[in-house]
């Protein structure tokens, strides 16, 4: 019988034969974080907030909000053009918009607050990338990714909207005394405000009007110039390219330790102390 379990247990450690791990190996597939996520639904619906500033030759507001109003109505019809258009529709089958936000436009700098579906937040991505790098024509100068949530559970904007705000322009440059995790809540918190105003005035107006017609006179609801400056120098925040990149990198690699027999390390402890 001991005889028995040892052959049966050689067995199992044997070696298989060089050729088989190199067909093996060749043969493994590789999926990135993007195919991954259009396979199985992941998201519906994420949030990100981007903050960036202007090139200095684009000086006028309307520049940037005409862009992104015209980019932003194109995007259903290039997803409608896409096999990734599936993730723009909920497991019921009724269908939901790519794009809801708001666009706030200051003289120099922006911050952009998006509920956006997988595949049109890569188009939106990858544009503000090549907008970046375009020092040509781009109109953005740099950016950075403020926050993203994955997967929420409601919206909290009905459609995409854009403000340009002509405030003066404040001391760019100062130094805040709180810290950029303080910071970045305050500038969060902002756009919640603005976002619950524009809900209670769409609900208090019959009529379609400009619900941020005269959010200008509203210093409370809009974030300060000097602390989305301020948020722009940290490094701690990643860029559309960041965030480009881990949808292109494999998420399954194989290691050579997982093709190795037996194993390099022991996968659980054989003796214990008492």
């Amino acid at each position: 019988m001991t005889q028995v379990r040892n052959e049966a247990k050689s067995q199992r450690l044997s070696v298989r034969s060089p050729a088989a791990e190199v067909e093996n190996t060749n043969s493994y597939p590789t999926q990135t974080l993007f195919q991954q996520v259009v396979e199985k639904k992941l998201p519906l619906v994420n949030n990100i907030v981007i903050i960036g500033r202007l090139r200095d030759v684009w000086d006028k507001q309307s520049e940037l909000a005409d862009y992104y109003e015209n980019y932003i109505n194109s995007i259903p019809a290039i997803l409608e053009k896409s096999l990734d258009n599936r993730e723009c529709h909920t497991p019921g089958g009724s269908s939901i918009p790519p794009v809801t936000g708001l666009l706030l436009i200051f003289p120099t700098l922006f911050i952009h607050s998006l509920e956006v579906t997988n595949p049109a937040m890569k188009l939106i991505l990858e544009d503000l990338d090549q907008s970046i790098h375009n020092r040509d024509n781009g109109l953005i100068r740099e950016a950075s990714i403020l926050n993203i949530s994955y997967n929420v559970s409601a919206r909290i904007y009905s459609n995409w909207t854009f403000k340009s705000v002509k405030l003066a322009v404040e001391d760019l440059d100062a130094q805040p005394a709180e810290t950029v995790e303080a910071i970045s809540l305050e500038v969060l918190g902002k756009l919640l405000r603005i976002a619950k105003y524009q809900a209670n005035e769409r609900r208090a107006n019959e009529r379609p009007v400009d619900i941020l017609a005269n959010v200008d006179q509203r210093a409370d609801l809009l974030p300060n110039q000097a602390n989305i400056n301020y948020l722009l120098k940290q490094p701690i925040f990643q860029t559309a390219e960041d965030i480009l990149k881990n949808y292109q990198r494999p998420i399954n690699v194989r290691f050579e330790s997982d093709l190795t027999a037996p194993p390099t390390h022991r996968l659980f402890p054989i003796n214990f102390s008492l």
